[in-house]
């Protein structure tokens, strides 16, 4: 029998890599590993850091090899999530990181932004633990429901990720827009039926054609280009900038 452990990390990697269009999360779980998948070559080799990392879904993705890639979490939020099943490697508060200046050559964090209180801190943090040149792959949510409440605080437009990256010295690399008008009003779609959905059989089927219903509608909507000004939230890859160079925001000072 294989260890449980195993069976558990294989059942998340099912769930995040490769969602199904069953599942009433598809449209946002599918569009943040189209937009890792399109990053994924910005990741250095060497040191990796999952913040807020609960089950490490995307470690098989992002990981490198020869790299060590580690995950950090924050117990109190832990509770709404995962819990005890978490993979981190440490526990924190992601507005203290444990490491010393310029550890990791590269920081990962999923999801994870909308629940600090005090994002501008965490972004500084990430870059404060990387290296000078060392990448940071960000995604946070633009649109979704409350959850994980109360440690749910924020939501981020592409503006407002642009302004924390470029106050903590990173240079945007890439801009990944996750979904579009028709996926985004989909997926809320589906939140708003299927919330509260009972797990007897019955609910199970209609949650399960109801999803599949959407899903399908959307892969198919999706091929006429729908208008994009709305979406899920956006993937970022950002550079820490070595000292001395001029941040974009410098730059606009002077001219």
């Amino acid at each position: 029998m294989s260890d449980p452990s195993d069976r558990i990390k294989a059942a998340v990697e099912r769930e995040f890599l490769h969602p199904s269009k069953r599942r009433p999360h598809y449209l946002e779980r599918v569009s943040i590993v189209l937009a890792l998948r399109e990053l994924r070559h910005r990741v250095k080799p060497g040191l990796i850091l999952d913040v807020g990392c609960g089950m490490k879904p995307y470690e098989s993705l992002l990981n490198t090899s020869g790299s060590k890639y580690y995950g950090t979490d924050y117990p109190i939020t832990m509770e709404g999530s995962y819990g005890d099943s978490t993979r981190a490697d440490f526990f924190s508060d992601s507005m203290v990181l444990p490491f010393r200046e310029g550890t990791f050559d590269t920081v990962i964090s999923t999801q994870m932004l909308e629940h600090v209180r005090k994002p501008e801190v965490v972004v500084y943090e990430m870059s404060r633990v990387l290296k000078p040149d060392g990448i940071l792959i960000l995604s946070a949510p633009m649109t979704w429901p409350l959850h994980e409440e109360p440690y749910d605080f924020y939501r981020y437009t592409l503006h407002g990720l642009r302004h924390l990256l470029e106050e903590a010295d990173f240079e945007i690399l890439d801009e990944v827009r996750r979904g579009n008008n028709l996926t985004t009003l989909a997926q809320m779609f589906l939140d708003t039926q299927l919330a509260n959905i009972g797990q007897a059989l019955p609910q199970r089927v209609y949650s399960t054609l109801l999803s599949l219903a959407v899903n399908q509608a959307c892969s198919v909507g999706n091929l006429f280009k729908p208008v994009r000004r709305l979406c899920l939230g956006w993937v970022m890859a950002a550079r820490k900038m070595s000292a001395g160079e001029l941040t974009p925001t410098d730059i606009k000072q002077f001219n």
